[in-house]
């Protein structure tokens, strides 16, 4: 299942991250951002690259049954362990 429109602006709002920094963050144009996440239709490796940008930074997208049919169910956030060198 992939990651919806909401969950795209919900993982926004946990990472206080804007739209350009997002963008940034997965190598698209903020208009990229932008259409996705108002539900325009953008290439499917635009989603994946959005997707991929936040798993790498430790957005999580569950989803749950309704009657026999998955829906996405918001988002998680468990940053990645970061390691100090010493």
């Amino acid at each position: 299942m992939g990651m919806s429109p909401d969950q795209c602006r919900q993982a926004r709002e946990v990472l206080k991250w804007t739209g350009n920094e997002l963008a940034q963050a997965a190598g698209v144009t903020p208009w990229i951002v932008t259409a996705f996440e108002e539900g325009r239709e953008v290439l499917p490796i635009y989603g994946a690259a959005i997707r991929e940008a936040l798993e790498g930074v430790g957005i999580g997208f569950p989803f749950e049954m309704a009657s026999g049919t998955a829906r996405s169910a918001g988002v998680t956030y468990s940053p990645p362990d970061r390691k100090d060198a010493h």
